[in-house]
Order: structure tokens, then sequence, then C-alpha cells
């Protein structure tokens, strides 16, 4: 079964793994920076958060693909052509899938109206089932990196359901050793240094471990749910 605790382990012990994600972190900071400095015109901000989460995505994207594949690298490499490129691919691969599901789980959500802890498991579950089939269509996607394999629907039909409670337990994982582990880093450079750059910094460096931690893990879910659907058939 998918490890989130193999995830960070073998994403933190890859080869140049603190020096990729530390520049991976860069552009997260800055965005931070834009945003916390800006007074009146968020214009900068906001082109540099989307080129921030252009870049993230194309990360997450390889690295899935790099587990999934069993490639000797886990995170890709500083060049950001490849990261572009897979980002740019994965958008129009995995992004209608975002907006229709997105769109009717919001519809259907609207139409439930019964009582107040039902209407919330309900609403839940529609959305659960709603990220499974994005999270479907993403491993579909990263396998060989090519557009038309998100849109194997025979194969989406037969895998996404399968990844509904594994959401649950992803989440529940991540929370789990972020908690501690960040919480515990977190406290002690705030303890040495206080608000400020450091303490800025580090944040954005978590955010872009968790992406590619993440990226591990999906990438493990893939070998589990699509090759095992592959060896099935």
């Amino acid at each position: 079964m998918a490890s989130m605790i193999d995830s960070f382990g073998e994403t933190f012990s890859d080869r140049l793994s603190f020096l990729k994600i530390f520049v991976f972190s860069i552009p997260v900071y800055y965005s931070y920076y834009l945003y916390s400095t800006t007074k009146d015109d968020f214009t900068g901000f906001f082109w540099m958060a989307g080129l921030t989460l252009f870049l993230l995505f194309g990360v997450l994207i390889k690295t899935s693909g790099n587990v999934a594949n069993e490639r000797d690298a886990i995170l890709p490499s500083l060049n950001p052509f490849p990261l572009a490129a897979a980002a740019a691919k994965g958008i129009v691969a995995i992004g209608p899938y975002v907006i229709i599901t997105s769109l009717l789980a919001n519809y259907l959500c609207s139409l439930i109206s019964i009582i107040p802890w039902l209407d919330i498991t309900l609403k839940s579950l529609i959305w659960i089932i709603a990220a499974s089939i994005m999270v479907t269509s993403f491993l579909m996607f990263v396998t060989n990196e090519k557009i038309l394999e998100a849109y194997n629907l025979k194969v989406l039909a037969q895998s996404a359901g399968d990844l509904i409670v594994m959401i649950v337990v992803f989440v529940i994982k991540l929370a789990i050793i972020n908690i501690p582990v960040v919480g515990f880093i977190g406290y002690v450079l705030l303890v040495l240094f206080g608000f400020g750059p450091v303490f800025d910094y580090f944040w954005a460096f978590v955010l872009a471990f968790n992406i590619a931690a993440i990226g591990h893990y999906l990438g493990q879910v893939h070998y589990e749910i699509l090759n095992y659907k592959k060896n099935k058939d």
C-alpha cells in the first residue's frame, strides 16, 4: 500500500533533493513577498503566483511520472522548460475533468438541503468522487505524459472507484506526518529567528517539498491502481 512516510523519506533522500526543493521554493517565497509588500496593485503578485503554480504543477507531474515509471531520479531536473511543457500538457489533459467535475459537484451540492450533518456527509462524498475522477485522469496522463491517455474512459471508469477511500486516507496521512514534523521545525525557527524572511522561506520550502512528496505518493498510487488493472486485464 502507498506509504506517505516512504514518500517523505525517499523524496528528501533523493540526489540533490535539498538543492532542488530550495530552488523550487524560491518563486513560492517571492510570490508571498509580493503579496505581503504590495499595497494597491496586485498584478505582479497574480502573475508570479500563476507562474509558480504552473511550474509546481510541472514538478508534481514529473515526480509522479518518475516514481510510476521506476526511474532512478525522483525529483525532476532544475531545467524549467520540461516542467513548463509537462504543466502545459497536463492542463490540457486534466483541465476539462477538473472543470466539468467541479461544476457538476457544485451543482449537486446546491440541491442538497436535508439536515446539517447529513448535508455535510453527502456533499463531502460528492467532492471525494469528483476528486477521484480528477486524480485518476492525472495518473493516466503521467504514465507517458500523453494527453490522449487521460481520456481513456474505460480505464477511468475502472480505476476511479478504487481511489475514493485512498483519497480520504491520503489526506489524513498528509496531516498526520506534517503536523508534528513541520510544527516542531517551524517552532524552533520561530524561537531562533522570530517572524521574518527565514521563517517565511521555511514555509515556502515546506510547500515545495510537500508538492514533491505528494507527487511521489501519487506515483505509488499509480503503480498500485493502474498497473494492477493493466496486469489483471
